[in-house]
């Protein structure tokens, strides 16, 4: 009987001892995330004029087993404060009636905890628990994936059904309760949400004044100086042997030709048949574009001498007439009879791609880089770290990549970052990863070859949580090995600090303390270990430091802060200390010799002063300019700071920022705090030397006159005294909700054309004065902009792989007659009466024959065919079919047609 038992009770023990104090097991918590199925739905952003909204999250049992009352949590991202009259207060914000309490880790993760008095969940069954929440959520992807279930002791799962991007799991917005932002009158403000979703009504209305050319005729993107196409004539690549001959040092840019066109370099130069890349001076006296500039060029296509000539001074300029001559020619290589002579506008036009909040793989960002050459953008400034992540490898400090580029369920952090911005409880892609020193160079040569400089962005003394927590993870890996010096030696925050503070993002703990010589220690670290990457390859120029953000109440208790200042000093004055960071790195970085740049806020004071420009030690230093909503009264910062002798890179976040929808529909993508929408047209007629006549409407969707955004007396609108120091342009994609290459293709794409247009092409209405003129002439611009995009540039992305937003159609029925236009004349538009069995081509206006009220689908095709948007629908009065007399067999047989002749 001894030896019976004896394994029966070492199973058991073994049993028990792997079951957690909690009571539950393993097979529990993979059950609760496969059959509890959570929704969660907005409920009223209007309730009252408080800036909450309610909003309620429901959790059914799908299966057969009962969910136990207890022993479990749900951890999610939301991208407002829950019930902000307790949270972020440790004690949390109990729902006595729920059963649960709320719990704020950092960031955007919260948690939902279960009290003694919340029910089990019986098969069938459902809990649900509505909360109010700060602000307002009007769109679907507000919603942030991969809610998870978490239990001590257990590992984490995903809940199936908040799993990946279909946002199945959050509820429609379909009444204007939930997709209008604030309704309100308050004795401070009033304010009224303008906006509702666009019907296909509305967008054909929007799409009128947009003329179908028929082709893009000839024009490029983006718009050259001057080009003149000279007759009929073309010379075709393919009709004969041709070859690249070049001289200077334009070997690189003739190889690229070559590999694109499939033909050979030569070494001698032959009498005709050839492309000739050859050095010498573009001479160009044209207002709006740079005079003297490496990156100009003229071209000239010959065909009565079978000669087609690049000519620049540098290799940039060599490489742009590739980019224009690869342009002009149609798919069966014919080159249209030319002249071009051009030269860029500004020297700066850049692109940011955050790869701090999700993770973009160097292969994607060498896709982008190859696209930034098509259209000449020559700058990539990569936000590296925030408080969601650091992504590049500084050997020596290991635990930036282990711990703070690594997200997973680790409540103390002390093995990974929380798993902010919805990604899950396991470190997997785009939550972690990093870029090893190797990629980084691998990045910066590519960049190089395609004339494309990087500029790396550390953020900092804000947006710290990240690093903060790597390196106190360092700090205790040391004070285990008795190393008190190695362990203080890149310390980042003081011990027992015991200032209060929340930044915008939520974070009570990313305010990296400037008054640390570790602090400086750490900086010098990393921008010499930069330094050191780019050496031998494109050399480091700019150090961006990000700057921006620092939340109010940082710092102000910090001993090290007082022992710097003395006692009796206010440290509650933050400006003080931003810019005491600010001179420390200006110091550090012109060491190095470098730039320095940051973002707008990091080089002024609160408010809308800059800080002096004498003192700091670089030669420039770039402030960019972003925080322009215009009845905030911020409108005048960029030319402020230009003014105070910074250089000024525009980057206002209500053209530029591609994290915004395109549209105000709660369908559409994106962040939209800034405006409610930014579409292609928007970026397209943004106006940096003319900035006060960008702003057109508030947040709210409100016209705004001059006097709401420069003041009564007009004196809230300074004059540009320094043009000179408006150096460029750039279009920002933040990352919080972008979480694939698709989706960053979706927002990017055609946006980043409309900047392109801009930072290389001044157009003549950016500087008329008159308001009616100014839109006559610049809706004829863009007429010609959107025929190119559809006839030309939008097929080649396509061909390239570029998943670019196909816009939905714009329709209106008018008696039995369907008419439909699209914002890209070009493309094609569809219809489907039977809810998208079949689809026909919309090309003309259609004929319907009206029998009964019908729901009309429609949609876009893109340039090459492969893609749709997004389908929209319009209901009529009564409609049946398309054609004269067409009945239900007839019906059918139209529809196998539509889909044969798709």
């Amino acid at each position: 009987m001894k030896d019976y038992f004896h394994p029966i009770i070492c199973l058991f023990a073994l049993n028990y001892l792997s079951t957690p104090l909690n009571g539950l097991r393993q097979e529990t918590v993979n059950y609760i995330a496969r059959y509890m199925d959570v929704r969660y739905d907005v409920i009223d952003n209007l309730r009252d004029a408080l800036k909450t909204f309610e909003a309620q999250i429901t959790m059914t049992n799908t299966g057969s087993k009962t969910i136990p009352g207890k022993g479990w949590s749900i951890y999610f991202c939301h991208l407002n404060l829950l019930e902000p009259e307790f949270l972020p207060s440790v004690e949390g914000a109990v729902l006595e009636n729920y059963g649960i309490r709320f719990r704020h880790t950092q960031g955007c993760l919260f948690m939902l905890e279960l009290l003694d008095n919340f029910q089990a969940i019986p098969p069938g069954a459902t809990r649900s628990v509505k909360f109010l929440s700060e602000n307002f959520s009007v769109s679907k992807s507000d919603g942030l994936p991969n809610w998870y279930v978490a239990s001590e002791g257990l590992e984490s799962r995903v809940i199936l059904s908040t799993a990946g991007e279909s946002f199945d799991f959050v509820g429609d917005f379909d009444t204007p309760n939930k997709w209008k932002r604030y309704d309100f009158i308050t004795e401070e403000a009033e304010g009224h949400d303008r906006y509702d979703p666009f019907t296909p009504r509305v967008r054909y209305s929007m799409n009128q004044d947009t003329k179908d050319l028929g082709s893009a005729n000839n024009h490029l993107i983006p718009t050259p100086a001057k080009m003149s196409v000279n007759g009929k004539d073309k010379i075709s690549l393919q009709t004969k042997d041709w070859r690249i001959f070049a001289d200077g040092n334009f070997s690189y840019e003739a190889q690229y030709l070559a590999e694109r066109l499939g033909i050979n370099v030569i070494a001698t130069e032959p009498s005709s048949g050839y492309i000739k890349l050859t050095k010498g001076k573009v001479e160009i006296n044209i207002p709006g574009r740079q005079r003297n500039s490496p990156e100009a060029y003229s071209l000239s296509v010959d065909p009565d001498n079978g000669l087609i000539e690049i000519r620049a001074s540098a290799p940039a300029g060599v490489f742009y007439g590739v980019q224009t001559l690869l342009k002009l020619m149609d798919d069966d290589l014919n080159v249209p009879h030319v002249t071009v002579v051009d030269a860029p506008r500004y020297a700066y036009r850049g692109v940011m791609l955050d790869v701090a909040r999700n993770f973009h793989s160097k292969e994607q960002v060498l896709r982008l880089i190859n696209i930034m050459a098509m259209f000449k953008l020559n700058k990539l400034h990569l936000h590296l770290t925030d408080d969601e992540g650091w992504r590049l490898e500084i050997p020596g400090l290991e635990e930036l990549t282990q711990v703070a580029g690594r997200r997973c369920h680790d409540p103390k952090e002390e093995h990974c970052i929380l798993p902010f911005l919805g990604s899950g409880p396991t470190s997997n892609a785009p939550g972690t990863g990093f870029y090893t020193t190797k990629d980084y160079q691998e990045i910066v040569r590519y960049a190089r070859d395609h004339h494309i400089e990087v500029i790396p962005e550390v953020d900092m003394p804000g947006h710290g949580h990240a690093v903060i927590k790597a390196m106190e993870a360092r700090r205790k890996r040391f004070l285990a090995l008795n190393n008190v010096t190695a362990a203080n030696e890149y310390v980042l925050v003081e011990a027992n600090d015991p200032s209060v503070y929340k930044s915008i993002q939520m974070y009570t703990d990313n305010a990296v303390n400037p008054c640390l010589p570790s602090t400086y220690r750490f900086i010098y670290k990393i921008v010499k270990t930069l330094h050191d990457l780019h050496k031998d390859i494109s050399p480091l120029k700019i150090f961006h430091f990000g700057g921006d953000e620092v939340a109010k109440g940082a710092w102000e208790n910090s001993t090290a802060c007082e022992q710097v200042f003395g006692n009796g000093f206010d440290i509650a004055d933050t400006k003080i200390l931003k810019q005491l960071f600010l001179r420390q790195v200006a110091n550090l970085t012109s060491q190095f010799g470098l730039d320095l740049a940051a973002w707008e806020d990091g080089m002024m004071e609160s408010g809308s002063t800059p800080y002096q420009r004498g003192g700091l030690q670089n030669k420039n230093i770039y402030g960019y300019a972003w925080d322009n909503i215009w009845e905030w009264g911020a409108a005048a910062r960029a030319y402020k700071l230009a003014n105070a002798g910074y250089k000024v890179v525009m980057a206002q976040a209500t053209h530029l920022y591609f994290d915004h929808p395109y549209e105000p529909d709660p369908l559409e993508r994106g962040l939209y705090w800034a405006p409610r929408y930014t579409d292609t047209r928007k970026t397209f007629g943004f106006m940096p030397m003319n900035m006060y006549a960008n702003a057109d409407v508030a947040r709210s969707g409100d016209p705004l006159t001059k006097k709401d955004v420069c003041g009564e007396d007009l004196d809230g609108c300074i004059p540009l005294e320094k043009p000179e120091n408006i150096v460029g342009m750039q279009g920002h994609l933040w990352s919080e909700l972008v979480r694939n290459r698709d989706i960053a293709d979706y927002m990017m794409f055609p946006r980043l054309l409309a900047l392109a247009e801009r930072a290389w092409h001044e157009a003549a209405w950016e500087e008329e004065e008159d308001n009616t003129t100014r839109q006559a002439m610049e809706d004829r611009d863009w007429e010609r902009f959107a025929n190119t995009l559809g006839y030309s540039e939008l097929k080649r992305l396509e061909n390239i792989g570029i998943k670019y937003r196909v816009p939905p159609p714009g329709a209106i029925v008018e008696g039995d007659i369907l008419r439909t236009n699209v914002a890209y004349p070009g493309l094609t538009v569809e219809y489907s009466l039977n809810e998208g069995e079949s689809w026909c081509q919309a090309s003309e206006p259609v004929l319907l024959r009206l029998v009964k009220s019908t729901r009309i689908l429609l949609r876009t095709r893109g340039a090459n065919g492969s893609r749709v948007s997004r389908v929209v629908h319009l209901f009529t009065g009564a409609t049946v079919n398309s054609g004269n007399t067409l009945y239900p067999m007839f019906a059918l047989v139209l529809s196998i047609i539509c889909v044969m002749f798709m």
